[in-house]
């Protein structure tokens, strides 16, 4: 039986990454974690240094990540050592980092708030994405979950959770499998959706200074997303963002956002203006910070009815913190 942390695998000549200036590092855990890691890095548009922490060597044979972290499967005082000077060094000159796992898993709910407590203690930026259990789990997993969920709260500047419930009504019709697929592409969504925001590759730009100004010590968030093209654009895409089916509670009440607008060079003053305005009226806050910037990105929405429709595609994402009530 393995009773301490171990880096199973280092890529040694990796090149440290780093998005505009900024170190970021996206950290799986547990199966779903992995899950996720192997997701983003089959991409090319995220850039982080990627890490997975498991008890299952399997799981970690198979990850992509950069770094690999075994840890024992029995939480001793040696495990949580281990894990902690392990997760140190790979902490070390991180801007940002990014907590993904499951709280219904053992090692996601146990690892999780050790590498939070690190990290925050580092003064490093500390986002958690966590998944919530379906309620047709047994009661020991929604335990855990709630546990892992409420210590996540005092150790991370911020955590954003993905509703299983929520996505097994949405998509009722399909096999259990599916619905961790989608769940596994919300985690990819959230985190792309902020680092977006770090590129600056639009008219109005957002350095890391503005984003840590509202993610910091902001506690529970909630967030949503929406994408349109063709006529009307701008406020379809909004509306989505704002209904969006995966948020715990509407972001009435919000006193920070953190915005996101993507779309080609197309856009206009007038519907970045009118995306703005749609989300301050929403909060009934009218002491709002609202921080948002844009992304150019020629794309098409997918499944358009319209295959003609001129225009690019509009897509909204948002982030919404620091509530009153």
């Amino acid at each position: 039986m393995w009773d301490i942390a171990e880096c199973v695998e280092e890529k040694s000549d990796i090149k440290k990454k780093t998005l505009n200036g900024v170190k970021i590092k996206i950290i799986g855990i547990g199966e779903t974690g992995n899950n996720v890691i192997n997701k983003m890095t089959a991409r090319q548009d995220i850039r982080a240094d990627f890490i997975t922490v498991d008890t299952e060597k399997s799981n970690l044979d198979n990850s992509k990540a950069d770094t690999k972290i075994f840890v024992s499967s029995m939480i001793s005082y040696e495990a949580v050592e281990g894990l902690k000077k392990q997760i140190k060094k790979e902490m070390e000159k991180a801007d940002m980092v990014f907590i993904i796992a499951e709280m219904a898993e053992r090692t996601g709910a146990f690892a999780s708030a050790v590498i939070a407590e690190i990290a925050k203690t580092m003064g490093i930026l500390t986002v958690a994405v966590v998944s919530s259990p379906f309620k047709s789990e047994t009661s020991n997993k929604i335990k855990l979950a709630k546990k892992g969920k409420k210590k996540l709260k005092h150790l991370t500047d911020t955590i954003i959770v993905i509703p299983y419930q929520k996505l097994k009504e949405l998509y009722k019709e399909n096999p259990a499998i599916n619905i961790y697929e989608k769940a596994e592409k919300a985690f990819v969504i959230i985190v792309k959706g902020i680092l977006d925001l770090i590129k600056k590759q639009g008219i109005v730009n957002l350095d890391f200074a503005d984003i840590k100004s509202i993610l910091q010590n902001s506690g529970k968030t909630v967030l949503g997303f929406g994408k349109a093209d063709g006529e009307d654009r701008a406020k379809k895409a909004v509306e989505q963002a704002l209904n969006t089916p995966l948020l715990e509670r509407s972001i009435k009440g919000a006193g920070k956002i953190l915005m996101n607008i993507t779309s080609g060079n197309d856009i206009r003053l007038e519907e970045i203006s009118q995306i703005a305005t749609a989300v301050a009226k929403s909060t009934e806050n009218p002491d709002l910070f609202l921080a948002w910037g844009t992304v150019f990105e020629e794309t098409k929405c997918r499944n358009s009815e319209d295959f003609e429709q001129k225009g690019s595609c509009v897509k909204v994402y948002l982030i919404a913190t620091d509530f009153r009530n």
